[in-house]
């Protein structure tokens, strides 16, 4: 038997949303002409005079019998001629449940294909099926017995049965002639066809009406197809195709089935009608438009082979949900709803006349307004990507894109002009939306949609005209896509300067308004890549007015445009990002100020200049930055992936917007150091944990799995501080385990313990560092590890407890204080833990070796990084480093007498040591405050700098941005922080270097006795 393809398989990544639909009710259908209707139900009646009479007779006795068929005689001719032309099966839905009636119906069609002998025996079949679920849907929605999700629903799976029972017999028929010789089940000989029926629009969405067309693109997969015929497949499969249009669309003496629109297939004015998926795939990924895109929200394989067209929409997944914000799909629908409007006239919205389907308040504006938020956001956030209109309105209440009141307006308007709708069509069987003129016909719609009075009715359908209409203008004011005129003061000439023009850039508060002028003249002359296509320089121009204003207000705006005129010239295209600006004008105020204060962010930008789509979720980021937040956000984007490479671009598209997002929160001055410090440091950790685990399961197809053994990894220096900034390293160690060490791994290519953990290390670092189209992860630093840059990648847990307690060196153990694994299982990671924790509070430390090689490592730091530059925060005299030497020595000389001074954040152990007394209270509040402005200064940096922190380079807003952070003046800033770096220096050489200095010289020793525990 052959089954029906439920919607929610369609998309890998769509989400079960099971959301009703509001309950609304509509009135029963009245009679309009109670002499016409009359006279129809007498010449009814009497067609069951010599046969069943009394039966007939017992159904008109029933008042809501008699009422609903003399409503359907006064109101629909095309269902009166089917009572009449099928009075026998007409008894039948008045006595037996319109739910059984539709079953029995699609089974009996189900079974027939074996006993279809040519197309015409398959054509009166369908045909006779289609007069039989018309009545028995008309008369279960004009008694209220279905209400619309059911009754789409039902027209779409008869339409979807019909196309494979038709399908199936021309497949069938192509491999009795010789012509097909695929393998195929007995119960369905389209699968591993290669040929497929891909439904589009209403019928792709479960959401048909009475008279619909069915919109289909037909496609066959020459890797699947085994042609065995004379011609050439593409002339089997498009006479196929021919002879299936025949099937379904022309008029014989039984009707038809349905009307067939091949239209929507890829240039349809140039492509047979069949035509192959690759030619197909390189459309829609080279030339396809974003009207196409949104056709494909709905699109599902139908009929033939099923699996096939879902490989097909898997391909082309990522020309429908693109993973940036797409606000240029909002100006292309914007496009084709003013040419619906144009055709459809100007004028203020009426009943009579008014196309219930494309006119102002229409079903096509909700059906838009959905697919506009799907287009713009589906890529990001999967459970969008939902085909039918009810339930897309639903996910985005839930996502919080429309509130409950407006999700509630356009889904009662939607269900009310569906009906009114159904209602039209049900009339002649027309494919008509218009509300019809004339008195008469417009007494008869109202009667038909159950109101008493005209003027009700037309109250009823305007009101929700209106109301739909508001909500969709207010949706493209608020992308910014309702004013289309151009500032006509801003015309940039080449010949002249334009006087009005100059007067606009000076008024906006540009010092050098030639200058200005001439740059803008050049973006609107296509001097860059991003500005040399038609659209992307419209789109610019409408853009100048604002790009002036958020400038002029920035402290140099001069300067701020110069940067801006070179960010474009970097950007290797424009549409999408102008369109994006044009749909948020307030993200000029932000890109001003990373241009003016933050140059490596403005570099980071113009590389992928969409992370601009992760400001607009900022709130919601900050909401939810936590460590299983986060976990769980990029758990869900993976689900998406589609291989391994989807996986590790993927991941990079997710840290980067994550990492911008922190970026944002620091330039803006809306987080501490602290806070951030965090979010950065679970940002990483949720990386490298997450990749940790696919590259295993990828590296498992190979090598397979070694049981009972497992892999850590042990964060290091910032990371395992959780103090990482946004251009930290990974500093980690990979540490493995396994109860036997003499095995190999169960895959088709075994290795051994040790080989297996060095590879698979080695693949996991490529996963993190690989440059991908998506850029990279983190650069890894494992200088860290046993023996350095001489040791393996991945050391065993036995390797790594006897290096720390036999042949680690003081600084090793000084960079133990800030580790912490950070994946890994739980028993692995209890050892490693253990392992370090007891290193740390080692009885037998010799203190005096402790003290010398603290020294001697910080005097040999300063010979090879050592720095005068005050801004070089890590490095110069009285920065980070000695704060960090200052803590770490402290630990290791008291952990053993005192663990409670183990903590790993630098800030912590300060205040940690000043508590436990190690500290003196004024020099340790003194230490935190320095430290705590210094990690604050560098991140911002880093920040807006890069790694660089050369003295002639720092931007006069930058400073200006950390004076106000530091709460001080911008003349002040230089002083207060040599201030705070000789208190440091002055505290490191009491506690270390003038300690040290008395000490006599030492012979290099084992840091601890291994004897003393």
């Amino acid at each position: 038997m052959t089954k029906l393809v439920n919607f929610m398989i369609l998309d890998f990544s769509m989400p079960k949303v099971s959301i009703e639909t509001s309950d609304i009710t509509f009135h029963f259908p009245l009679i309009s002409d109670e002499t016409f209707a009359t006279q129809k139900l007498d010449d009814f009646q009497s067609l069951y005079n010599d046969s069943s009479a009394d039966v007939i007779k017992n159904i008109l006795g029933n008042k809501d019998h008699k009422n609903l068929i003399l409503a359907i005689f006064s109101n629909s001719p095309y269902l009166t001629r089917l009572l009449f032309v099928h009075s026998e099966f007409a008894l039948r839905l008045f006595n037996e449940d319109h739910n059984d009636l539709l079953n029995e119906e699609l089974k009996f069609l189900d079974n027939a294909l074996e006993d279809i002998n040519n197309i015409s025996d398959l054509m009166v079949k369908l045909r006779i099926a289609k007069a039989h679920i018309a009545l028995i849907i008309g008369f279960a929605d004009l008694s209220e017995k279905w209400k619309l999700p059911k009754i789409t629903r039902a027209l779409s799976d008869f339409a979807e049965l019909a196309l494979r029972l038709s399908v199936n017999f021309l497949i069938k028929d192509g491999i009795n002639s010789g012509n097909l010789d695929h393998d195929y089940s007995s119960d369905d000989f389209s699968t591993n066809s290669g040929y497929v029926i891909m439904a589009m629009g209403k019928l792709g969405g479960y959401e048909l009406n009475y008279s619909s067309d069915i919109d289909l693109i037909v496609l066959f997969d020459m890797d699947i197809v085994k042609y065995s015929g004379r011609r050439s497949p593409q002339d089997f499969f498009i006479k196929m195709t021919q002879k299936l249009v025949k099937i379904m669309s022309d008029r014989t003496a039984d009707g038809y089935v349905f009307r067939t629109d091949l239209r929507l297939r890829p240039d349809p004015g140039a492509t047979p009608v069949a035509l192959s998926m690759e030619g197909a795939e390189v459309y829609y990924q080279s030339v396809g438009l974003n009207w196409e895109r949104a056709a494909m929200i709905k699109a599902r394989p139908i009929a033939g082979d099923i699996e096939a067209g879902l490989g097909f929409l898997e391909r082309i997944r990522g020309f429908v949900w693109r993973r940036h914000l797409d606000y240029a799909a909002i100006e292309d629908i914007h496009a084709i709803k003013k040419l619906i409007h144009e055709h459809h006239s100007h004028r203020d919205i009426m009943l009579e006349g008014h196309d219930v389907k494309l006119g102002r308040g229409g079903i096509r504006e909700i059906e838009f307004y959905a697919q506009i938020h799907q287009l713009i956001s589906g890529g990001r956030e999967p459970m969008l990507r939902i085909a039918p209109t009810c339930l897309a309105l639903d996910a985005l209440a839930l996502n919080g894109k429309l509130s409950k009141e407006e999700n509630d307006t356009l889904q009662e308007a939607y269900v009310f002009l569906r009906t009114l709708e159904h209602r039209l069509q049900m009339i002649n069987d027309d494919q008509t939306h218009e509300i019809p003129f004339g008195e008469e016909n417009l007494h008869r719609i109202s009667k038909f949609m159950g109101f008493e009075f005209f003027a009700d009715f037309e109250v009823a359908v305007i009101k929700r005209f209106n109301a739909v209409h508001k909500l969709f203008n207010a949706l493209l004011e608020d992308t910014n896509q309702t004013h289309d005129e151009d500032d006509k003061t801003l015309s940039f000439p080449l010949d002249q300067y334009h006087p009005a023009t100059l007067e606009a850039i000076e008024t906006a508060g540009f010092h050098d308004a030639k200058k200005a002028y001439e740059i803008i003249q050049g973006w609107l002359v296509g001097r860059y890549r991003a500005c040399r296509t038609d659209r992307a320089r419209d789109i610019l121009k409408v853009l100048t007015p604002e790009i002036l204003k958020a400038f002029g207000k920035h402290s140099d705006p001069d300067n701020v445009l110069v940067k801006f005129d070179d960010f474009l010239s970097r950007l290797p295209s424009g549409v999408q990002l102008f369109s994006f600006i044009k749909a948020q004008p307030w993200l000029l105020d932000l890109l001003a100020q990373i241009l003016g204060v933050a140059p490596f962010l403005s570099s980071q930008l113009s590389r992928n200049p969409l992370m601009l789509d992760a400001v607009l979720n900022a709130e919601n980021f900050k909401k939810n930055s936590s460590l299983p937040d986060l976990q769980n956000s990029l758990d869900e984007l993976l689900m998406t992936a589609r291989d391994f490479q989807d996986i590790l671009d993927l991941s990079r598209k997710w840290a980067n917007e994550a990492k911008f997002q922190v970026g944002l929160q620091i330039l803006r001055g809306s987080t501490d150091i602290i806070q951030s410090g965090r979010t950065l440091t679970d940002i990483a950790e949720v990386i490298l944990s997450t990749m940790l685990f696919h590259v295993k399961n990828e590296f498992s197809k190979k090598h397979g799995t070694i049981e009972n053994s497992s892999l850590c990894i042990l964060g290091m220096g910032k990371l395992g501080g959780f103090d990482f900034t946004t251009t930290s390293d990974a500093d980690i160690v990979l540490i493995y385990d396994a109860d036997e060490m003499d095995v190999m791994s169960d895959g088709p290519k075994p290795l051994t313990v040790n080989h297996y953990y060095a590879r698979l290390s080695q693949n996991f670092i490529n996963s993190i560092t690989a440059l991908t189209g998506e850029g990279k992860l983190y650069e890894v630093d494992m200088r860290l590890r046993p023996s350095g840059t001489a040791g393996p990648l991945a050391v065993s847990f036995d390797s790594f407890n006897d290096y720390q307690h036999g042949q680690a060196w003081t600084w090793e153990h000084m960079a133990l204080t800030r580790s912490r694994v950070i994946a890994g299982p739980e028993n692995l990671k209890e050892k490693i833990e253990k392992c370090t924790f007891n290193i740390l509070t080692h009885k037998g430390r010799d203190q005096e070796n402790l003290l010398h090689e603290v020294a001697k490592m910080r005097i040999r730091m300063e010979e090879n990084l050592g720095t005068e530059n005050i801004w070089a925060m890590k490095q110069v005299r009285g920065g980070i480093i000695d704060i960090e030497f200052i803590c770490q020595y402290l630990i290791l000389e008291y952990a053993s007498e005192n663990q409670n001074i183990l903590k790993r954040n630098t800030l912590k152990q300060i205040k940690t040591l000043t508590d436990e007394g190690y500290i003196n209270q004024e020099k340790g509040k003194y230490l935190y405050q320095a430290c705590y402005t210094m990690q604050t200064i560098q991140a911002l940096l880093r920040l807006c700098m890069g790694t660089t922190s050369r003295d002639d380079d720092r931007p006069k807003p930058l400073l200006s941005a950390l004076a106000e952070r530091l709460e001080c003046d911008i003349d002040d800033l230089e002083p207060q922080i040599l201030a705070f770096q000789k208190s440091v220096l002055d505290l490191y050489k009491e506690i270390i270097e003038i300690p040290a200095s008395n000490l006599k010289p030492h012979e290099p020793t084992n840091p601890i006795d291994t004897n003393k525990e």
